[in-house]
């Protein structure tokens, strides 16, 4: 037992008896990611995970419910991109039990940084941990894109809570304000760091090092700057707030995560919404030509004193010991790719610094390919929808810092895969229902009680009123 076990029990029985379902204990587990809920061996299971357990399990139901009750489930329609997460599942074990006999003696880089040779036969800790890890996760997409009540505040729930325990965090080391230390980072799977190579404190909030906290207040501020137009009165207040202490923090974090994935997420959003306009091809009102003019005159003093701030970071992380390691465990990871024909290792087989490496090297290029074909396909037709938008920019933000510096598969804050489930969960909302009608009556026009032509689909009621 740990100090969050009681907690993450709680967590649990509270999402179970919630009538809006099992996402929002989902959410609230996902706001310590670096919390362990139990210590099974010599694996920490993070809290996200230990609660994702009661999404298997209702997945599971569903399925036996449906097979039991074939017929009534004739019509439902499948989950998008369930097909290649489950695939994922598929290609993740086969490689993970294969490498070993493939590649026996291949040295890889653990996840405790040592450089080991695979064995052939032999599976580690960190293989089971992560093919679980897996299951559990690709289970709560599965799961949320069923429940009745997903919807975008739960990945707003877990970013934001994260924060505000941050921000409480860092209240506590700058003016003493009483706050329970070791409390909810208390994984020993994860090494501390909180001072700089001089001994200078780093600000890391509730996270292990301050790359994580950065992560953590990117995806916040991408989340609260779409849902802040989208809600009013207190709600708008409060998300408001809690987005500038994500910009604060951020700011203090003095880890460069935060400002090469800031930048590439403002290049990547400017993008969308500058083709936005031009497809759209709207005119502008006087307000937002002025507001245009101001940012562009206030560009040229700004963005020269931008690139010297971001060139110099860039520098000094070039320079440091910390870029020579991650680009080391990038590079071998590369390699491992070449060496395996783009098999890969396996999963937990290998740990890389960054996302693209660590995914190519472990679950190779088919695993990859896999998960981008899903991503891709539940943004593409998630973006239509404008109540889910929130989540596109969070996902979008989290998978940009994780491509810098966020190396594992898995994701303890629970974004990752609940943006999927919510994705999902909004597609088969809006996607229009698939015909129950027998054989006799196939191709008849539905009618309304009156006789006329075209009733609406109580499904179709429900998604226009999300809109």
């Amino acid at each position: 037992m740990t100090s969050l076990t009681l907690i993450t029990a709680a967590v649990v029985v509270y999402g179970l008896l919630n009538p809006r379902g099992y996402g929002r204990a989902l959410a609230l587990a996902g706001a310590t990611p670096v919390g362990a809920a139990v210590i099974v061996g010599a694996v920490a299971v993070p809290t996200f995970y230990a609660v994702s357990v009661g999404a298997l399990v209702g997945v599971v139901l569903r399925l036996l419910r449906g097979s039991w009750n074939g017929s009534a489930h004739q019509g439902t329609r499948p989950i998008p991109a369930s097909q290649p997460l489950v695939f994922l599942i598929v290609a993740a074990v086969l490689v993970t039990l294969a490498a070993p006999l493939l590649f026996d003696g291949l040295n890889v880089r653990t996840p405790l940084g040592t450089v080991e040779p695979l064995a052939a036969g032999v599976l580690t800790r960190s293989n089971i941990a992560q093919l679980g890890y897996l299951v559990l996760s690709i289970s709560v997409v599965a799961y949320l894109a069923r429940s009745r009540w997903t919807g975008p505040e739960l990945v707003g729930t877990a970013t934001c809570l994260a924060t505000i325990l941050s921000f409480w965090s860092w209240t506590h080391l700058s003016t003493g304000v009483p706050f329970p230390e070791g409390f909810f980072d208390n994984s020993p799977s994860f090494a501390i760091i909180q001072t700089a190579p001089g001994g200078l404190p780093r600000p890391r909030g509730i996270f292990s090092e301050p790359a994580g906290l950065a992560t953590s207040c990117l995806v916040t501020i991408a989340y609260c700057s779409s849902r802040l137009w989208r809600v009013h009165g207190l709600r708008r207040l409060g998300i408001f707030l809690v987005g500038a202490a994500a910009a604060f923090l951020g700011s203090i974090s003095t880890s460069t995560t935060f400002l090469v994935a800031g930048v590439a997420l403002v290049a990547v959003a400017a993008l969308v919404n500058t083709a936005s306009f031009v497809l759209r091809g709207r005119g502008l009102s006087q307000a937002a030509v002025v507001v245009l003019c101001a940012a562009a005159i206030t560009s040229l003093y700004v963005l020269p004193y931008l690139a010297n701030v971001v060139g110099q970071e860039i520098s000094n992380k070039v320079e440091s010991s910390s870029y020579t390691d991650r680009s080391g465990a990038d590079s071998l990871s590369f390699q491992l790719v070449v060496e395996t024909f783009g098999l890969g290792t396996g999963l937990g087989s290998n740990r890389a610094s960054s996302f693209l490496a660590n995914l190519l090297s472990t679950v190779g290029v088919i695993g990859a390919l896999l998960f981008a074909i899903a991503v891709l396909t539940l943004v593409r037709r998630g973006w239509g929808i404008p109540r889910v938008r929130p989540v596109v920019w969070a996902l979008v933000a989290l998978l940009i810092a994780k491509v810098v510096s966020g190396p594992d598969l898995s994701d303890n804050t629970g974004v990752l895969w609940m943006s999927l489930g919510i994705l999902a969960h909004a597609v088969l909302r809006t996607a229009p229902p698939r015909a129950h009608a027998s054989p006799r009556v196939e191709g008849a026009v539905r009618s309304t009680p009156s006789g006329r032509p075209g009733a609406a689909v109580p499904e179709a009621h429900e998604a226009a009123r999300d809109q």
